[in-house]
Order: C-alpha cells, then structure tokens, then sequence
C-alpha cells in the first residue's frame, strides 16, 4: 500500500516537473499579390515569389511563431494597416514620413533600384533626368507604389505637365507600355528585366512595338522592410509585437552578414 502511495507521488512530481511545450503564436504578414516576382498569389492561392522565400525561411528560424503569409491587393493591404485590421505588410519601403499608419519597421530584407523604361522612340532625348525629362508624357505606375518617383514627379503630375496611369500589377505595367497606353512606366529593375524577358519568350507581344521597350534615367533606391500597422500595436492587438521584432530583426541581420538572404535574391521560381 505505502509502494502504491509512494510511486502515485513520485508520479504526480513528474507530472508537474516535465516541461509544456509552448504553444507558438499564430501571426499573419499580409504581403503584395501582384509584385512579381518577388511576392504575388501563384495558381493555388498562395504567397510565393523571391522575396517570400527570404521571409519563409527567417520565420521558420523564429521558434515561438507560426506564421502565415496572405497575398492581398497592395492597396487593400495598405487600407487593413491604416485601420489596425493587420499586424505586418510587406514588400515596403520606408514610409515613416508619409504613411504615419506604417510604423515601425524591421530591419531591411534586400534593395531595390527603380528605373524609367520607354519606348524607344520616346528616347531620342536620353531622358536622363527624373522627372524633369518626363513633362509632356504619360507615366505608368503600379497602383499603390506611391514611394516610387519622388515629390518632384508629383508635383508636376498634380500640375498636369505629367499625366499618370496606374496599373494593377508589374505585368500590366509591362502590357500597358507595349500596348501604347503610356509612353514610360516605372518600375523595378530586375522585376522588369524578369518579367519582360517572360513575356516576351509567351508570345504575348506579337507586335512590334513590343520588342522597343528600353531602359532610360534612375528614379531612385530603396531598402525593402515588413512595415507594421502603428494604430493595431498601440491597440495592444499584439502584445508579442516586441518578441516578434527582435527575433526577426535578428535573424535577419545573421543572414545578411552570412551572405544568405543574397544568395536567395539570387534565385528565380520559374
């Protein structure tokens, strides 16, 4: 009787001495749909792209966390971060000072460089200078990429000496200039070095207009981060917000001074 006693004991210690695995948290990074290729929804209705690969492989060295990426329209991502609906955007550039919506930020994940791209018989002047080589032209742009083009673009765009047309995604950018419904796009270079190339080994372009696209003046550079929504953390909607940061931002600065995220960028989903 006292043995039985004395294991139901020492079983009741062991009970209460084992570890519990933590429970990770569930946490969700809203990111761009039609950024190909670095993040956009492919066939089945899931995130994937270059930059997706960097974010995966980072999160899943984030013990603790389970996270999801969920492509949505740019724009509507923008709108779920202004109105506390989400807890984390990206691809984006650094917008502290005209989206107070979207902050912090988490260290960068990688660079972009952006870059006009014309007609090549609008490039009988180099249009070298940006913007003011553009008076006069219509300019496309994907929906939402307002950091792209600087103050002075927009300027001269409200001043209607540039008109501006924006398209859904960086392919119909692409399709919108070899169409003629603008004269120069902006975009980033090597999502248009990319996705040019493809379209035209499709078949798509069967005009000849479409096989004149050229690279013309350098719009600017930019660190691409996960932005926050400011108004969700100062809800207290997620109160692991720090944990999470850290552990990211961490990571991250592992990888890039391993090499590793540069190697990734290096690779294409074809």
């Amino acid at each position: 009787m006292k043995n039985n006693k004395l294991m139901h004991i020492l079983f009741l210690l062991m009970f209460f001495v084992m570890p519990v695995r933590a429970i990770d948290v569930d946490v969700t990074i809203f990111i761009d749909d039609a950024y190909a290729p670095y993040s956009f929804k492919d066939e089945a209705g899931k995130a994937s792209g270059i930059y997706i690969n960097v974010l995966k492989t980072v999160f899943s060295r984030m013990p603790g966390f389970k996270v999801s990426l969920e492509p949505v329209p740019w724009n509507r991502g923008k709108k779920l971060m202004e109105e506390g609906e989400g807890f984390g955007l990206a691809p984006a550039f650094f917008h502290g000072h005209d989206w107070p919506y979207l902050y912090p930020y988490s260290l960068p994940f990688a660079n972009e460089t952006i870059i006009s791209i014309c007609h090549a018989d609008q490039l009988i002047n180099p249009r070298s200078n940006w913007p003011e080589d553009y008076v006069g032209l219509k300019v496309g742009n994907v929906a939402g990429f307002d950091g792209w083009g600087g103050e002075k673009f927009y300027a001269l765009v409200k001043q209607g000496k540039i008109r501006y047309q924006e398209a859904k995604g960086s392919v119909e950018n692409i399709i919108n200039l070899g169409a003629g419904s603008v004269q120069c796009i902006m975009m980033e270079e090597r999502a248009f070095d990319l996705e040019y190339a493809r379209l035209l080994k499709s078949g798509q372009f069967k005009q000849e207009a479409f096989h004149h696209l050229k690279k013309a003046a350098l719009i600017g550079e930019d660190p691409v981060y996960i932005g926050y929504s400011k108004k969700a953390i100062e809800l207290g909607k997620y109160p692991f917000h720090m944990r999470f940061r850290q552990a990211f931002d961490a990571e991250i600065y592992k990888m890039t001074r391993s090499g590793e995220i540069l190697k990734i960028l290096k690779t294409v989903n074809e």
